[in-house]
């Protein structure tokens, strides 16, 4: 193309026939790799086509295929996924905007290799599963499957036929072979949401398959190769649970090749506005119900409010607010009561040090360490040798801090030395039902002889006492 660029070009075609599936080859100033590519929405990327004639064949061919054939699957992939490139995640604070330059960095620089391991971490509702289809849909795996499994949806005595498969006969009603989600999931992505319900037992097959590329169905002899970018998410804390003992170290820092966390939406500034008119706008059309608007009474409400349920919550109450109710504004009273500030403390560890955020109104520190000593100590189960290690400070001086705060030391079950204090107090009770046992067996004898002598004495004038089975005593 001499006299344009392949994005004019593109926007073109797509104008002319919005079915047409479009494959671009080579370099210029719009397209640099496959994934600016893929931003313009081409079916697929050849670097060089004159590199692997057998290649620009297959992919000519998935194209025809993909044009001609199913068009119900198409229209589902179509559906499924987020909008071309990035545009689909709307905001611009500062936090979001970070954790989306590191994907885009990832899948920009794995367009044409292998794809690393992702784990998405943050609060509940952050939108990890969305991300996860906008790290797929912009990568090379785009026109492969992506395979969604909620982990915490699974009972664990089904989780890994559901992840490896199965065998015919390899267990009760195992009338056929099916295979695993890994297997479907192969040539695209994988994402294992809630990855922290995995039971332990599993966790080690776990591991194998996503180091080794390889999977073995349950009651199979010989496993095989998936190719698969493994994308997993959590809510909880994993290098706690490691420590803790509930979580493989080692399956831990095999997800956490690209670690990113989702800021939450308090965390977004402004960015919960421009979500709420985007799902206004969105919802509108979904129920092909008279657009509406947001008054600043409204915004305001929406800023104001801490959103505990993040972006989830506000696209509930978004939609909730447009089925009930008739007015042509989305009003403040709308949302229910009025919303109070957000006051909540932040504290983030990083490899630079420990970051706190305060609440805009104060806190005050008694109860800032009070609270800190409540959650070590619940986080170790109450036990005040544990919390002591998780804080990093010696036992005493938990304990000194405990009595200031009044806080309660029956839940503590460890003595000075280390050792369990109940156990040891049973050990001494029993030591001491036993001492006291020998004690009294060996009293009793002699008592009844002493009891008999004295008998013997003074209740025969003849010399001859009776003992305790009728025989006589006889006193020198």
């Amino acid at each position: 193309m001499r006299d344009t660029t392949a994005k004019p070009f593109v926007r073109a075609l797509k104008e002319h026939d919005p079915s047409c599936t479009v494959i671009l080859s080579g370099t210029d100033g719009d397209v640099k790799t496959p994934s600016d590519a893929f931003d313009l929405g081409a079916y697929d990327y050849i670097d060089d086509i004159a590199k692997d004639p057998s290649h620009v064949l297959a992919v000519i061919g998935g194209a025809i295929g993909s044009r001609r054939g199913d068009v119900q699957l198409r229209y589902l992939r179509q559906k499924d996924a987020p909008p071309a490139g990035w545009s689909g995640l709307v905001g611009r604070s500062p936090p979001l905007q970070k954790a989306l330059g590191i994907l885009r960095q990832v899948c920009h620089r794995t367009s044409t290799g292998g794809t690393p391991t992702i784990l998405l971490t943050g609060e509940t509702g952050t939108g990890k599963g969305f991300v996860a289809k906008c790290v797929h849909y912009n990568s090379a795996r785009r026109n492969h499957a992506f395979i969604e499994v909620n982990c915490a949806a699974l009972p664990p005595t089904l989780m890994e036929a559901e992840l490896f498969g199965h065998e015919r006969g390899a267990f009760t009603d195992a009338k056929t072979s099916r295979g695993g989600l890994f297997e479907a999931a192969n040539g695209g992505t994988l994402f294992l949401d809630e990855i922290g319900t995995v039971p332990l037992d599993l966790q080690a097959k776990l591991l194998t398959a996503i180091e080794e590329k390889r999977v073995r169905r349950i009651g199979g002899h010989q496993s095989m190769h998936v190719d698969v970018q493994i994308i997993a998410a959590t809510h909880e804390d994993l290098e706690t649970r490691v420590k803790q003992g509930s979580f493989r170290s080692d399956l831990f820092h095999r997800l956490n090749v690209v670690a990113v966390e989702l800021p939450a939406l308090r965390e977004r500034g402004d960015d919960a506005v421009v979500l709420a008119e985007s799902f206004v706008a969105s919802i509108c059309r979904e129920y092909a119900m008279p657009a509406r608007r947001l008054t600043p009474d409204a915004r305001t409400w929406i800023t104001q409010y801490a959103w505990p349920g993040n972006v989830r919550e506000l696209r509930n109450r978004i939609e909730r607010v447009l089925l009930l109710e008739n007015d042509e504004v989305i009003r403040a009273e709308h949302f229910g009561p009025a919303a109070t500030p957000a006051s909540t403390v932040q504290v983030n560890h990083g490899a630079d040090g420990v970051h706190v955020t305060l609440p805009p109104g104060g806190v005050p520190f008694e109860e800032l360490e009070r609270a800190v000593l409540c959650t070590a100590l619940a986080q170790c189960n109450g036990n005040v040798s544990r919390a002591a290690r998780y804080l990093s400070i010696s036992r005493q001086t938990l304990i000194y801090r405990m009595k200031k705060h009044r806080l309660d030391l029956k839940g503590d079950t460890r003595g000075a030395n280390g050792h369990d204090k109940r156990a040891e107090e049973k050990h001494a009770k029993e030591g001491s039902d036993r001492r006291r046992a020998a004690a009294a067996n060996e009293s009793g004898p002699a008592t009844e002889r002493s009891k008999a002598n004295v008998s013997g004495v003074s209740g025969s004038p003849s010399g001859v006492g009776s003992g305790s089975f009728g025989e006589p005593v006889r006193v020198r």
